[in-house]
């Protein structure tokens, strides 16, 4: 580590000779303030930052997956999907999956957006989601087994390859939002077995996720437990959504909230394994996924869901499914769904999509990551010779981070906050020193090359 001495001269600046405005007042105490903020970074002692060596592989598809809809026009924000390499879409999310057949015409469609989001010509898709109907608005409605194995048909005949049926939408809200108390675990269990039978035969090897509830606390939670007690011998990918909050909690609040999803993977891997809750399913490989997850779930709010924070809390969340073994992950949503989406429906950027542009080299192995700063979140992944270190300043002002990372030399480092997104700027490239200065509310992606061995 090099020694630095810095010095600064503490003295007023002249001031003009004249008598200041309250206006010149205002921008000077605001420049006073800001070179204040700038010198505490300096002056606070430098993080450090320890990286382990015994790696945990990351699951292709474990980040930057998402939710894609019918009104979500991917072909005009063509450039920013690709952007941030989406390794899988769900289609339908929400409640148009409920309130829409899934008829051929919108599995052609959903193939196409699939392609038009491939980072390359030639490179593989991402992986396909379709969820099912279950829920009916008319008699007629598309939620019978026989409509579920048409649209396995539809999907063969089209060359749409669909690596999970999710079987319905948030099955736990029917009772309440949907005023139909028929709608308990039990029913939709017998749902999941009766759809999933129909298109086993169709395609008998079909992989199958749910129940997809909209949370995991109180009642949700027990809907998902109950089913698994039900139906843990016929679910694949056991899926559930992570909305902590409404949008209008403290910004510590909502970011602190991020944890509760490494709580959640290590919950639901006991309860699999537990043979008095999951008696039928004991001995099978049972996945984990997160088919919906946003820090709000107030869809008109777009705090918390459009802003920084918002993009803190999605990168961390994100992290921590790739780090806890998650196969599958989805943000809601690709497109502007109101205050959700990586860019509006102008195409305007959001702050999580310039974090899922960074996400996007997230793979390889991860290994262990931490700082002695509560206020820098950090997460490592080793791909070859390549380090990728992703770091989280929460905090309203600069902290300053030790960068020296033992048997690997630093090539490169970007930032963006706030301001980067609002001027449609690229990311700030940091300078390559033994401290780096890490901008308040900011999220920074450092890469690192493995030095010959000596």
């Amino acid at each position: 580590m090099t020694s630095k001495t810095f010095s600064f001269r503490l003295s007023s600046p002249r001031l003009p000779q004249k008598r200041l405005t309250r206006g010149g007042l205002s921008r000077v105490l605001s420049s006073s303030v800001l070179s204040l903020s700038l010198l505490s970074a300096a002056w606070a002692a430098p993080a450090q930052l320890t990286i382990g060596t015994v790696g945990t592989p990351i699951l292709p598809a474990s980040v930057n997956g998402f939710n894609v809809s019918y009104n979500m026009s991917v072909v005009d924000a063509q450039q920013e999907v690709r952007s941030v390499a989406p390794t899988s879409l769900r289609y339908p999310p929400g409640n148009e999956g409920d309130e829409h057949d899934r008829i051929r015409a919108g599995l052609s469609g959903f193939l196409s957006t699939l392609q038009l989001s491939a980072p390359s010509l030639k490179g593989p898709l991402p992986l396909a989601v379709v969820t099912t109907r279950v829920f009916a608005t008319q008699p007629n409605s598309g939620n019978k087994p026989e409509d579920a194995a048409q649209a396995a048909r539809d999907a063969q005949a089209l060359g749409l390859k669909v690596a999970y049926w999710e079987i319905g939408n948030e099955p736990d809200l029917y009772s309440k939002n949907r005023a139909d108390a028929s709608w308990t675990p039990e029913r939709y269990c017998a749902t999941f077995r009766a759809q999933r039978a129909a298109i086993l035969a169709v395609d008998p090897q079909a992989k199958f996720a749910g129940p997809a509830v909209s949370n995991v606390g109180g009642s949700s939670g027990t809907f998902l437990e109950t089913f698994v007690k039900g139906c843990g011998d016929i679910v694949d990918l056991l899926s559930w959504h992570e909305y902590p909050t409404d949008g209008s909690q403290t910004d510590e609040i909502a970011l602190s909230s991020a944890v509760r999803v490494t709580q959640h993977i290590e919950r639901f891997r006991a309860l699999l394994a537990d043979p008095e809750r999951n008696p039928l399913g004991q001995g099978r490989k049972v996945e984990l996924g997160v088919t919906e997850y946003g820090l709000s779930y107030v869809s008109n709010r777009p705090r918390h869901l459009s802003d920084m924070v918002g993009a803190l809390w999605t990168a961390e969340t994100t992290l921590r499914l790739a780090e806890g073994g998650a196969s599958l992950s989805q943000y809601f949503a690709i497109i502007g769904s109101d205050a959700h989406g990586l860019v509006d429906r102008a195409g305007v950027p959001r702050p999580t999509l310039y974090a899922f542009q960074q996400m996007r080299y997230f793979r390889g192995e991860a290994l262990e990551a931490r700082t002695d700063n509560s206020e820098l979140w950090v997460h490592a992944a080793r791909d070859g010779n390549l380090l990728t270190v992703l770091v989280s300043n929460i905090a309203t002002t600069a902290h300053t981070l030790e960068s020296a990372v033992p048997g690997y030399a630093l090539v490169g480092a970007k930032s963006f906050t706030a301001r980067t997104v609002d001027k449609e700027a690229p990311l700030e490239r940091l300078k390559l020193e033994d401290t780096l200065t890490l901008p308040a509310r900011s999220f920074t992606r450092m890469v690192y090359k493995r030095l010959p061995a000596p």
